[in-house]
């Protein structure tokens, strides 16, 4: 099945952007992102298989380009499918759903949490065993992102979260560490490890170096980023529901301090940084040289494989050495038995990012769509006015509860539950072989190519799930009721049409909860309205939030 189309001029125009001297911030977002996408197309054709399944994928070529190639997807009850070229995986999926959670009032953690990952796993192109359970959890209604406990949860420090959220970054409004608090947070919503946290952030302060000036940090550089990210722990340490709530289930669950954990992981980084340096020979070729750090930070160690410190620092030594994007992302998908896919796309963010990348010498999959939402993110970042994505409400939201449950129907068109209107790409099905499930191409109105599984019947969409005009995130910045002011006069609670009417921010409401302690009209109708649009474990957290500040 063939599923390219040209560019429009406009299109064209963005993927082979001017060298505009007054735009080097829009012109790095664009190639950091189309060589994220093209190294994470690239390393996918190589990704969980040996020498001998790599030269079936590729009919015996060597992996230099991107080609059509046959992968089985759904497990064992799955089917065999055609991939086209340039077709990604779930880290570049995942990517795209943290960019659409990103608007112009920042980072919205709800829509990634409640609807974009429950969704994800129905047209999921691989993904890691953290990232499968947590979106699984998060389905549930009243599940919390900052309480998204399954089994494992505290081991969890694959590179699931490293491997998505470049596009904090690329949104990042001055790119001196900003960031970093949205990056713990969405890697949080998946990953309980300080492995996958430190991890994230580290590649997103190397990515923000690249971003910033063009070049990609040497190696003592590298390690000075890593070293200092001891200090982002007051971040999470800072934070109402991360302090008072995640850490606390964290350290009930281990019995270890977090603090002391996560000061380990720092050093655990530093050292990956260091025994990658050792094994860099300036003599050999980047691919001999590539192979020798593989083999020095054990990246084809299956106990490892896919760690969050060492698949980051595999990439950005990559960043370091490679005289260009194409040379490191090649590199990272030939060196099989290692995460082929993740480590070309990270590499692939920061080569693209620095000023000398040429363009990517074949287009990913759904490029135009790729540069519309990489210029969404530097409009962002400059200030400029945006349209943000449609959710549903997440109050009414209801998740899919099967893969299957995705793809429906609505006023007689196919649909996405929490992404909208899709557009049937290949009427032939692929069968499950009890033709009780099949995968379907499709393609959303913002242009991302889906291979969604679907049952025989299609349902019709939850009325509940309706998209809405997009509204910001229920920040602080939203206005909370004042104060009352004192008066001999019985006082009442707010209307019922007060600000914040629908929906509750946990943390807006708990630091107004601080701000007014001495305020038993602000105190009462702060729990009324937990109580009326939040979970019982929102309810929790404000009561006791409120309990510590009056016994202080």
């Amino acid at each position: 099945m063939t599923m390219t189309s040209e560019p429009s001029q406009t299109q064209a125009e963005l993927f082979y952007p001017s060298n505009c001297s007054d735009d080097d911030r829009a012109d790095r977002t664009r190639n950091s992102m189309l060589w994220a996408a093209y190294g994470d197309a690239l390393g996918f054709i190589s990704e969980l298989t040996d020498e001998k399944g790599l030269k079936r994928r590729t009919k015996g070529a060597p992996l230099d380009r991107l080609m059509n190639w046959t992968r089985r997807v759904g497990g064992r009850g799955g089917v065999n499918v055609e991939l086209p070229a340039g077709c990604w995986s779930d880290d570049t999926q995942l990517r795209m759903a943290v960019s659409r959670s990103i608007g112009k009032h920042g980072f919205d953690v709800e829509t990634l949490a409640r609807i974009e990952l429950p969704v994800w796993p129905s047209y999921g192109l691989g993904g890691g065993r953290a990232s499968k359970a947590a979106a699984k959890n998060l389905s549930a209604s009243g599940a919390l992102w900052y309480a998204n406990t399954f089994p494992g949860w505290c081991d969890a420090g694959g590179n699931g979260a490293a491997m998505r959220i470049q596009p904090h970054v690329w949104a990042s409004p001055d790119l001196d560490g900003s960031y970093l608090l949205d990056v713990i947070t969405d890697s949080i919503c998946t990953h309980g490890h300080p492995r996958a946290i430190v991890g994230a952030c580290f590649h997103a302060s190397v990515l923000a170096h690249c971003i910033r000036t063009g070049i990609a940090p040497n190696l003592d550089e590298c390690a000075e980023t890593a070293a200092n990210l001891g200090n982002a722990l007051s971040l999470i340490q800072n934070h109402q529901n991360l302090s008072t709530v995640w850490i606390s289930l964290w350290e009930r669950e281990t019995g270890k301090h977090f603090q002391e954990v996560w000061q380990a992981t720092v050093v655990e980084l530093c050292d990956a940084i260091h025994h990658a340096a050792t094994a860099v020979d300036t003599k050999s070729c980047l691919t001999e040289t590539y192979r020798a750090i593989s083999d020095r930070l054990g990246l084809t160690d299956k106990r490892q494989q896919g760690s969050g410190i060492l698949t980051t620092t595999a990439a950005a030594t990559l960043a370091a050495l490679a005289p260009g994007p194409y040379e490191g992302t090649s590199a990272a998908a030939n060196t099989i038995g290692s995460d082929t896919d993740t480590i070309a796309t990270m590499a692939g963010a920061l080569l693209g990012a620095c000023d000398a990348a040429p363009q990517p010498p074949e287009k990913p999959l759904d490029s135009p769509y790729l540069l519309s939402e990489a210029d969404r993110l530097t409009a962002i970042s400059q200030g400029h006015q945006v349209n943000n994505h449609q959710y549903p409400d997440t109050l009414t939201w209801v998740a899919p509860q099967t893969q299957a449950d995705a793809l429906v129907t609505n006023n007689g068109r196919l649909a996405v539950e929490g992404l909208g209107p899709v557009e049937e790409l290949d009427p032939d099905l692929s069968w499950s072989p009890r033709k009780d499930f099949a995968w379907q191409w499709v393609q959303t109105e913002f242009g991302q190519t889906l291979l969604i599984k679907r049952r025989p019947e299609i349902r019709s969409r939850k009325a509940s799930n309706t998209l809405e005009s997009p509204k910001p995130p229920l920040l602080p910045s939203t206005p909370l009721p004042p104060k009352a002011a004192k008066t001999t006069e019985k006082k009442s609670c707010p209307p019922s049409d007060a600000p914040l009417d629908r929906g509750l921010d946990i943390d807006a409401a708990v630091n107004h909860a601080k701000e007014h302690i001495a305020d038993n009209t602000q105190l009462g109708y702060t729990v009324r309205r937990a109580a009326r649009d939040g979970t019982i474990n929102d309810l929790v957290a404000l009561v006791t939030s409120i309990r510590d500040d009056l016994r202080r």
